[in-house]
């Protein structure tokens, strides 16, 4: 019998994970997940999303030279995005890129976004000397809050006059909702548990850079005591749901169980769409979905009369 892992860990893109499919939670960031990709040799991150997270290293590789008074020229960036996304192919355990016009539009794509990020005001004034201050973050370093471990961290800390900015660069971003605010100030959250930042709330400001519709969004926010505590509810709820989630699929780690998208968008673009029931459809897959718990409801009714 193969048990469920507990989940524990929480970040942006496991939440938006768990809000746009919950199939692809499960298939990519729950810890059951190794079973079904050794069992069925899945590729959990398409070329899109390798090409994304190479973007923020090469983004973060630039500024690391930027800070040596090292710029890049255009086929410098061009060539680290290529070099990277060649070793996330062979770690993701592609076999053959069947598109290579495909891929490198998204290279290109990559490349352009990059030149345009280093437009942005932010940027602009990092690479004129106005923002004297500033350090590029690791968003693998976490910080723990009881039982769950908190992935949250800024791409970019700076500070002007007598607070520090944190900024998230997001190269795939969606449009600000309702729960975007509180998302974002996760990151006051892990600051303070930073010993070279600040301890008190007002000393922070927030921001994020979302790629958006081809231009970067710049959205910011002033966190307050109370905001943050709101913040940490959102994350409890979140890895609440998330175990749940795990949980519904049984001992046997039954897919079905699992509620599919409810965007067709969002159903396109994800790479398990080959292997799930919704790729012929997935207005229709989710009315079988339906009849599969109504009468399984009705057995379980049925037996226990």
């Amino acid at each position: 019998m193969i048990m469920n892992k507990l989940q524990t860990m929480w970040s942006i893109s496991r939440r938006k994970s768990l809000i746009n499919c919950p199939r692809q939670y499960i298939l990519r960031y729950s810890r059951s997940q190794t079973f079904y990709n050794h069992e069925k040799n899945n590729i959990t991150h398409s070329l899109k999303d390798l090409v994304i997270r190479t973007s923020r290293k090469v983004m973060l590789e630039r500024l690391e030279d930027l800070k040596n008074r090292l710029e890049w020229s255009d086929k410098m960036v061009l060539l680290k995005i290529r070099l990277g996304v060649k070793a996330e192919i062979k770690n993701e355990r592609y076999q053959i890129i069947r598109n290579s016009y495909h891929l490198n539009n998204l290279i290109n794509t990559a490349k352009n976004k990059i030149n345009s990020l280093w437009k942005t005001d932010i940027f602009r004034r990092i690479i004129s000397g106005a923002i004297k201050q500033w350090s590029c973050m690791d968003r693998k370093k976490f910080f723990s809050n009881g039982h769950i471990d908190i992935f949250c961290s800024p791409d970019i800390s700076y500070k002007i006059q007598n607070r520090w900015n944190l900024l998230r660069i997001d190269f795939q971003g969606e449009i600000r909702n309702s729960s975007s605010e509180l998302e974002s100030l996760a990151m006051v959250n892990w600051a303070k548990r930073n010993k070279f930042l600040p301890t008190v709330t007002n000393k922070y400001v927030v921001n994020t850079l979302k790629y958006i519709n081809g231009i970067w969004i710049h959205d910011k926010y002033l966190p307050n005591d109370e905001l943050l505590q709101q913040s940490k509810q959102l994350l409890e709820k979140d890895v609440h749901e998330m175990n749940k989630l795990v949980e519904k699929m049984g001992p046997l780690l039954d897919l079905a169980q699992i509620p599919l998208s409810n965007s067709q968008t969002i159903c396109d673009k994800c790479t398990f769409k080959p292997s799930c029931p919704a790729k012929y459809g997935l207005n229709n897959s989710k009315l079988e979905q339906n009849a599969i718990e109504y009468n399984k409801a009705k057995i379980n009714f049925e037996s226990n009369r």
